[in-house]
């Protein structure tokens, strides 16, 4: 049986996605986004290293489209021919946080859960639609796959005399296509599959949960990360 409930970590996840666009002070941001995706980058590397690389590559489309929009303001990097106002640092700090933010808390989701036994407990705990549960088992799946068929394109790439590294739009051309083709036929024989089971016919049951100590510490967490303006600038007044 794993350590914590699914649903205490999908809580943990969805509320700090909630934060992410609730919050709007750096600090705040920062003090929740850098542990949080430290911590999921950590437990996650293995299994889910997709999302921490798409995360990175989100990053570089990130700074080029502050660049592009918003350096205005004081000068805070000149080397002559490229230069960075104050627009973009802040647009780009923003935007960057709340990403970590929300990565860090899907990573430790995704981490620390098994899909089987969250999706009993969603539907128990949080008495979410069969639908919708199976819909979160089936994505928890997805990514272990997506990642195992990710290497196996790359190497198909290589052989046919691609490079290995997606670089040029027509690199994520042949790349992507090959994926959204698996996932597609792979979603339309899992329904199917499914509905042959008698996923429309199974009924749950709802019983008391039972926490463990492991998810009084996610909740106590939680906590701090939701009180944390309160504790920053009402406790702690800077200045």
């Amino acid at each position: 049986m794993n350590r914590f409930r699914g649903s205490i970590l999908f809580i943990y996840g969805l509320i700090l996605a909630l934060l992410a666009f609730i919050y709007r002070d750096n600090l705040v941001l920062a003090i929740i986004a850098i542990p949080n995706l430290t911590v999921g980058s950590i437990l996650g590397w293995k299994k889910f290293k997709i999302i921490v690389i798409f995360l990175l590559i989100g990053f570089i489309g990130l700074f080029i489209n502050t660049y592009l929009v918003s350096n205005t303001g004081e000068i805070v990097f000149d080397t002559g021919f490229f230069i960075i106002r104050e627009g973009v640092v802040d647009a780009f700090s923003s935007i960057a946080l709340r990403l970590m933010t929300i990565s860090g808390g899907t990573l430790i989701f995704l981490s620390l859960s098994d899909p089987y036994e969250t999706v009993k407990t969603l539907e128990n705990d949080l008495y979410l639609p069969k639908g919708i549960s199976f819909s979160i088992y089936y994505a928890l799946r997805l990514i272990p796959l997506i990642q195992r068929e990710s290497r196996e394109i790359q190497n198909i790439r290589v052989q046919r005399g691609y490079r290995k590294y997606l670089v040029t739009p027509n690199d994520f051309k042949t790349f992507l296509l090959p994926i959204l083709s698996i996932l597609l036929e792979r979603a339309y024989w899992t329904g199917i599959a499914a509905e042959l089971r008698g996923f429309q016919m199974r009924k749950t049951l709802h019983r008391k949960p039972i926490l463990t100590i492991y998810d009084y510490i996610i909740i106590a967490l939680l906590t701090i990360q939701v009180l944390l303006p309160y504790y920053i600038y009402y406790l702690f007044p800077l200045g």
